[in-house]
């Protein structure tokens, strides 16, 4: 009875061994960050990163992995550049000729 016991219970820690391997090997999802124009990124060689939000003008390390945030803006997304001033106003055109037809 003692050796099915001890058995059962090396079985029992080798898959929970497994487990925990696998779910540490397992790549983290990307943070909003990762493509945020106000983020600073540094990449180790050890697969870690280092965060850093520029919005504002400060820079400030973030430590969590973001999931939302009101301040994202893609970097795909091409800046839309407001156009500010006065729109000329549509100049008729002079009328350099007369040309008369003969009848």
């Amino acid at each position: 009875m003692p050796v099915l016991f001890y058995i059962v219970l090396t079985n029992l820690l080798v898959r929970v061994v497994i487990r925990v391997m696998r779910k540490r090997r397992e790549p983290k999802p990307l943070p909003v960050c990762a493509s945020c124009v106000f983020a600073h990124m540094q990449y180790a060689v050890g697969g870690k990163r280092a965060i850093s939000c520029t919005f504002g003008g400060g820079m400030r390390p973030i430590t969590i992995d973001v999931m939302y945030c009101t301040d994202y803006r893609d970097r795909a997304v091409p800046l839309r550049v407001p156009v500010v001033g006065f729109v000329p106003q549509a100049v008729e055109p002079e009328v350099l000729a007369e040309v008369a037809v003969a009848d």
